[in-house]
């Protein structure tokens, strides 16, 4: 393999004078230093970075090594190298030029700048691709056998080829013997690759070979192919479950989802784990309230499905996407080969004046077409270059295109030295270091540039690289001591919101004043910013577990306190029911007394949920006010009926009073006395409380009324007056109290009697020895008849009084 390099290192010294038809007859100009010397300079110094130190060169490495002059038209380079130059801008110096002996085989040749750990030895395919390559070369009749170029293609042809490797120098193809190192083992990049940290990811700036030959142009998805590079610069581990349920919605509609992939993934990462916290707290509920966790169902929201389903879109997207860009890939595949035996043709056939026209035109497509399958990339990408050189080393316009192709690159990779030079003045490090993955793609597909010019412009290009990438370390090193202090303060708020955890209290203002102070806490962590990733995990959980432990002692004495109200509301309800049955009764005063005893419990029962308080309350002091309403209303029209029956009652009085004032000898009559006492109690009758005076004038009428009665007796009108009493003391309002008191009254005085009567029948006896003893005997015995026949009207009352 290296002898193989130093020979196409050889034959590009050689290819330094233009192969036009006047030069192909012209001695050659001798060289300062024979090619045998550069042979044996070149292995010295591959020999020496194969030391098994392995060190990178600080003297520069790649930068110091010699640069060959063969080129191609700008449109029909080679993918570039990590530089963006071709194999032969590679090299730092060109090695001064020395006349070539006439059959010489050998000359100075570049080596191969190759990026860490991509070199593969399969050597099995290798010898067939170089003898194809030999065929098409030596084919060509427009060389001569005996030219230097043909010569040296010819002999390095002979030996076994590893395909071209996809990096720094596509057209030179090596192979690695078994018995020694991989070559990209002792390689320098000290001046072109920026040193990194081993745990450092590697960037487009700081590792420039990073790049197949097909695909080195497209990266559809930059956030995907280098995720090292990504600066996250949300922490979505503090963002609640509604927020990130509105991000991670935003993501999916407004923005391309495959170029935010990883911000997606990271958000939904988040989402689940809310999810499965969420689920938890459910199925934590569903056992305290008694169940079993086997019949546990959980049902997201619809805001939680809406994200799943926005997901599955993404998910799906991005699969169509990635299966179209396979399926482009196979049709760019099959183009290519079509393209790649039209060159073969066009190189097979002899040159015309359109010759160039037409490779341009093919180049101008290849360039288009895009990327391949990464299995055929390799071949497809030896071939093609294979064809290409044959092409420029059959025609003699090489060399004469060759410096203006390298004028027109230099201009593009100016371009490109200053659009990465402003890239410092984009606010935003994810973008920069995005475009500079581009510019770093562009630079490599644009090709070789004068080698007086070459050092100057990587050097500029490489620079405004690092200082991109000095940036984004500034940046993370600043973020790193930041959020070292967030962590501290987050550990600060942990050690205060701790408490908070078993909190507990039956007043609700002591939960409303701690739900204002945890949510000041919550406010302060939120401001306090992003922690180390490796410590945000374990933060938030400490943060979230006291938060969340707050709120599920709280949510359980609310719902406690839920229970007690609801539990009143049902007592409440009973009382409205009550009070509703009783609204109609017309027992005034028993229903006035039970009504007054609901309203007492209802006092004692306490408060309702807030949202049936007024509704229940309007309800039982309606029905209570409707009974009252309807007892007020009753008493309101008793009092005016008492008013008007009174008026009536003292009329009909005056009436009758009159007419005995008026004509007291006017015989009066058993007829007419019970007609005045009917009319009298028709009054009565309406239910009306009489007058106690007014009754009292009224029968002392009737008495002095029954007086007039010639016919009545004295026993029948005491009689008739003792029933009139009687029926008084029985309409009485304390009517068994007063019919009491009448009785022992009777009781009293007819025992008064009784010892009134045994009295003068004692002293009748005392009589007989006296003189004049007829004359007392006569009216003691008077006096006992009398009291006798009081005691009969007595006994007559009482047996009336009990009937």
């Amino acid at each position: 393999l290296l002898i193989y390099t130093l020979l196409f290192d050889m034959l590009d010294n050689h290819t330094n004078i233009p192969l036009s038809n006047d030069n192909l007859n012209q001695p050659v100009q001798p060289e300062e230093e024979s090619p045998q010397s550069i042979l044996e300079k070149r292995l010295a110094e591959i020999n020496t970075r194969n030391a098994p130190a392995g060190q990178p060169d600080p003297a520069g490495g790649l930068a110091d090594q010699p640069a060959p002059h063969q080129s191609y038209p700008a449109d029909a380079l080679p993918a570039a190298d990590n530089e963006g130059n071709t194999p032969a801008e590679t090299d730092a110096a060109p090695a001064p030029p020395e006349e070539p002996v006439a059959n010489q085989d050998v000359a100075s040749a570049p080596e191969a700048s190759l990026p860490f750990g991509v070199i593969e030895s399969k050597v099995t395919n290798q010898t067939e691709e170089v003898s194809g390559l030999e065929a098409d070369l030596t084919a060509d009749n427009d060389l001569s056998p005996t030219e230097p170029l043909s010569q040296t293609i010819s002999d390095a042809a002979e030996l076994p080829q590893e395909p071209a490797l996809p990096l720094d120098h596509p057209e030179v193809e090596t192979d690695t013997p078994a018995t020694e190192p991989k070559p990209e083992e002792a390689l320098s990049t000290a001046g072109i690759i920026p040193e990194q940290a081993p745990d450092e990811p590697q960037t487009p700036a700081a590792n420039p070979e990073a790049a197949t030959p097909e695909n080195t142009t497209v990266v559809d998805h930059p956030d995907e192919e280098h995720p090292d590079d990504y600066i996250p610069e949300t922490d979505y581990s503090i963002l609640d479950l509604p927020e990130l349920r509105k991000q991670l919605l935003r993501a999916y509609r407004t923005s391309d989802p495959r170029k935010n992939a990883r911000q997606i993934f990271e958000m939904y990462r988040q989402f689940e784990l809310r999810q499965v916290s969420e689920r938890q707290e459910a199925l934590n509920r569903f056992i305290a309230d008694g169940g079993e966790a086997e019949g546990f169902s959980y049902n997201p929201g619809p805001e939680n499905q809406e994200v799943e389903r926005g997901f599955q879109q993404f998910r799906e997207h991005r699969n169509r996407e990635l299966k179209n860009e396979e399926e482009q890939k196979d049709r760019n595949l099959k183009r290519k080969n079509e393209l790649l035996e039209q060159l073969r043709a066009l190189v097979e056939a002899a040159e015309t004046k359109n010759s160039a026209d037409k490779l341009k035109s093919i180049q101008n497509e290849w360039k288009a077409l895009g990327a391949v399958p990464a299995s055929d990339a390799q071949q497809l990408w030896n071939s093609y270059h294979a064809l290409l050189d044959k092409f420029y080393n059959n025609r003699s316009i090489f060399f004469e295109l060759k410096e203006l192709d390298r004028k027109k690159n230099l201009q593009q990779k100016i371009l490109l030295c200053e659009r990465a030079e402003s890239l410092l003045q984009n606010p935003s490090i994810n973008a920069s270091l995005q475009e500079l993955r581009h510019l770093h793609e562009e630079w490599k597909n644009i090709g070789p540039v004068p080698n007086d010019s070459r050092d100057a412009i990587w050097e500029r290009f490489i620079q405004a690289s690092e200082k991109v990438h000095e940036r984004k370390k500034e940046y993370l090193n600043g973020r790193k001591a930041q959020e070292q202090e967030n962590l501290q303060k987050k550990l600060m708020v942990l050690e205060i919101i701790a408490p908070y955890q078993t909190f507990n209290s039956d007043r609700i203002n002591d939960w409303r004043d701690k739900t204002d102070e945890i949510q000041k806490i919550k406010e302060q962590w939120d401001k306090i910013g992003l922690v180390p990733k490796e410590n945000a995990d374990e933060v938030n959980k400490r943060f979230w577990s006291s938060y969340k432990a707050f709120y599920q002692h709280k949510n359980a004495f609310f719902k406690h306190l839920d229970e007690q109200k609801m539990q009143n509301l049902r007592y409440k309800t009973e009382l409205c029911e009550q009070a509703e049955a009783l609204k109609d009764s017309d027992d005034w005063d028993a229903t006035k007394e039970r009504l007054i005893q609901l309203q007492k419990k209802w006092k004692t029962i306490g408060r309702v949920p807030d949202k049936y308080s007024d509704k229940i309350w309007n309800r039982f002091r309606a029905a209570c006010n409707e009974f009252f309403d309807r007892k007020q209303n009753q008493q309101q029209q008793k009092e005016a009926d008492l008013e008007r029956a009174a008026s009536e009652k003292s009329a009909f009085y005056d009436r009758i009073a009159t007419r005995l004032s008026t004509n007291p000898n006017t015989a009066g009559s058993l007829e007419e006395f019970n007609s005045i006492l009917t009319e009298w109690r028709s009054f009565e009758d309406q239910g009306k409380r009489p007058n106690p005076k007014l009754e009292d004038r009224f029968f002392d009428l009737l008495q002095k009324y029954l007086d007039t009665i010639p016919e009545m007796g004295y026993e029948e009108k005491n009689d008739l007056v003792f029933k009139l009493q009687l029926d008084r003391l029985r309409n009485h309002p304390d009517a068994t109290h007063k019919l009491y008191q009448k009785e022992q009254n009777i009781r009293k005085e007819i025992s008064t009697l009784e010892n009134d009567i045994s009295t003068l029948r004692t002293n009748i006896e005392f009589f007989a020895r006296s003189k004049n003893a007829e004359k007392l005997r006569a009216e003691y015995q008077a006096r006992i008849e009398e009291t006798n026949a009081r005691m009969a009207a007595l006994k007559r009352q009482l047996k009336a009084l009990r009937a």
